[in-house]
C-alpha cells in the first residue's frame, strides 16, 4: 500500500489541491442549495400571504362569507383556501371541501403568519401554510391559505443534481491542472537533482546551472553551488593538510633513519650518544607536530562546560611573558590590567604562548604583551619590532603549515601550525584574532575575547 506521504511532490500537491477544492465546493454547494430553498419557500409564503389578504379584503367588502368568494386557483397554481370561524370551517376552496381545518393555530386579527399544517390538502407539495386573522366580518375570524411550491422545490433538486455532476468534474480538472503545473514548476528542481548526482570526484569543479527566473529555484541552485564550493574547498584543504602533515613527519623520520643507518654501518666506532641525541631531537619534533595536530583538531571540539571557567587573562599573560627566554638582545615587556574572560585555562595559555613564541622568534629587539579591557571585550596584543607580516599574507599566516618566505627555515620558523592553533582556539572561545602593523614597527597580533560577567 502506498501512503500519501510516499507519493511524489506533484502527486501530493494535486491531491491537496483537489481535497481543498472539494471541501470548498461542497460547502459552497450546500450553502447555495440552502439559500435557494429558503428563497423558494419565502416566495411561496409571500404568495400565500397575498392570497390570504385578497380573500380577507373580499370578505370585508362583502361583509359576509358569501358564495361568490374567489377561491379558484390560478393557472398551474396548487393552493387551498379555508375561511374559519372559531376554529370551524365555514367556507373552503373546492380542493379541500369537506376537510377539517388545515391548521389549529389561533389567529391574531390583522396579522398573517406562517403556521404548521395539521392537514395537508391534495396536490403536489411541499406546502406552506399562512394564517391571517380577520376582524369586522360576521361569521369569519381567519383565513387559511396553503400554498404549494413544488416547482421551486424541483428547481432546487435540479440544481443539486447539476452540482452533483459539476463538483466532481471540477475537482478532477483542478487536480489534473495542479499535477501538470506542479510538474512544470518542479522540472528545474529535477534538473538540479540530476546535475547534482552527476557531480563527482572526477568533475568536482562542475557546478549547477542557475535558472534566470530569480525565484526560489534559482536561489536553491545558488545555495547548492555555494555548498559545493565549500565542500570542494574543505576537500582541498584536507588533501593539503594530509600532504603537509606527511611531508612534515617525513623529514624527522628520514633524519632518524639516516642517523641509524650511519651508526649501524660502523657499530663499533659509532658515536651512539650523539646518535641518541639526534634521534631524540627528531622524535621531539615529531611529538610536537603530533601534539599540535591534536590540539588543532580538538580546537573545534569540547562542550560549553569545558570553556565556561573564569580565567584571569592578565595572570596568564604575566605567567607566560615572564617565563619567556628570548635570545640575547631581545627584551620582553608585559603590560596588563585586571581582565577576566570565560574559557578553558590551558587553551588560553596555549594561545598566549604561541603568539609570544612567534613574536620572540621574529623580533629584532623588542616584544610587548598587553592586556586591556575594551568595552565588553578583553583585548590581548602581542607586538614585535621584526619584519612584520605583508598585508597580502595576513590571512594566509593563520593557515595550517603556512610559512612566509622569511621564516621558511625550521631554525627560524616552527611547523607552521602555531598561528592556525591560535585561530582555532580563539574561535572556539567566541573570539577573533587578526594581525596588523605594530607601533614598534613589526607585527601586531590582536585577540579579542568576550569579557566575563562581573562576579
Amino acid at each position: 500500500m502506498t501512503w500519501p506521504w510516499h507519493l511524489s511532490v506533484r502527486a501530493r500537491s494535486a491531491l491537496a489541491a483537489a481535497g481543498a477544492v472539494t471541501v470548498a465546493l461542497v460547502i459552497a454547494s450546500l450553502a447555495l442549495l440552502v439559500v435557494l430553498h429558503n428563497s423558494v419557500e419565502r416566495s411561496a409564503v409571500a404568495t400565500a400571504d397575498a392570497r390570504a389578504h385578497d380573500v380577507a379584503a373580499e370578505l370585508r367588502t362583502d361583509g359576509a362569507t358569501t358564495e361568490g368568494l374567489a377561491f379558484a386557483p390560478g393557472p398551474g397554481d396548487a393552493v387551498h383556501v379555508q375561511v374559519l370561524d372559531d376554529g370551524a370551517v365555514v367556507r373552503s376552496s373546492p380542493s379541500v371541501d369537506g376537510l377539517p381545518p388545515l391548521t389549529s393555530a389561533t389567529p391574531e386579527p390583522g396579522h398573517a403568519v406562517e403556521v404548521p399544517a395539521d392537514v395537508v390538502g391534495p396536490g403536489e407539495g411541499p406546502f406552506v401554510t399562512v394564517l391571517l386573522g380577520v376582524s369586522g366580518v360576521p361569521g369569519a375570524d381567519a383565513v387559511v391559505v396553503q400554498q404549494s411550491y413544488a416547482e421551486g422545490a424541483e428547481t432546487v433538486l435540479d440544481a443539486a443534481q447539476a452540482l452533483l455532476v459539476a463538483v466532481p468534474a471540477l475537482v478532477l480538472v483542478v487536480g489534473a491542472v495542479t499535477y501538470v503545473l506542479t510538474g512544470r514548476a518542479l522540472r528545474p528542481v529535477e534538473q538540479i537533482r540530476r546535475r547534482s548526482a552527476q557531480i563527482g570526484d572526477t568533475d568536482a569543479g562542475a557546478r549547477i546551472e542557475v535558472p534566470r527566473t530569480g525565484d526560489e529555484i534559482a536561489r536553491l541552485a545558488v545555495t547548492l553551488n555555494g555548498m559545493l564550493d565549500r565542500l570542494h574547498d574543505a576537500h582541498q584543504a584536507q588533501v593539503r593538510f594530509v600532504a603537509d602533515a606527511s611531508h612534515e613527519l617525513r623529514s624527522p623520520l628520514a633524519a632518524v633513519r639516516a642517523e641509524l643507518d650511519v651508526a649501524l654501518r660502523q657499530p663499533n666506532s659509532a658515536d651512539w650518544v650523539r646518535t641518541a641525541h639526534a634521534v631524540a631531537g627528531s622524535n621531539e619534533r615529531m611529538q610536537q607536530l603530533v601534539d599540535d595536530l591534536l590540539v588543532l583538531t580538538r580546537s573545534a571540539e569540547g562542550g560549553a562546560s569545558q570553556r565556561d571557567q573564569d580565567v584571569d587573562l592578565d595572570d596568564v599573560v604575566e605567567r607566560v611573558g615572564f617565563a619567556l627566554r628570548p635570545p640575547p638582545g631581545v627584551r620582553v615587556e608585559v603590560v596588563t590590567r585586571p581582565a577576566r574572560v570565560r574559557g578553558e585555562p590551558r587553551e588560553l595559555e596555549r594561545v598566549v604562548q604561541n603568539l609570544a613564541d612567534n613574536a620572540v622568534r621574529h623580533a629584532a629587539h623588542r616584544v610587548r604583551l598587553t592586556v586591556a579591557v575594551s568595552g565588553e571585550a578583553v583585548e590581548l596584543r602581542v607586538d614585535d619590532d621584526g619584519a612584520g607580516v605583508p598585508e597580502e599574507a595576513r590571512e594566509r599566516v593563520f593557515d595550517r603549515f603556512a610559512r612566509l618566505d622569511e621564516g621558511r627555515a625550521r631554525a627560524a620558523g616552527g611547523s607552521g601550525l602555531g598561528l592556525a592553533i591560535v585561530r582555532g582556539l580563539v574561535t572556539s572561545h567566541d573570539g577573533t584574532v587578526r594581525v596588523g602593523t605594530s607601533d614598534l614597527g613589526g607585527a601586531a597580533f590582536v585577540v579579542r575575547l568576550p569579557a566575563a560577567a562581573p562576579a
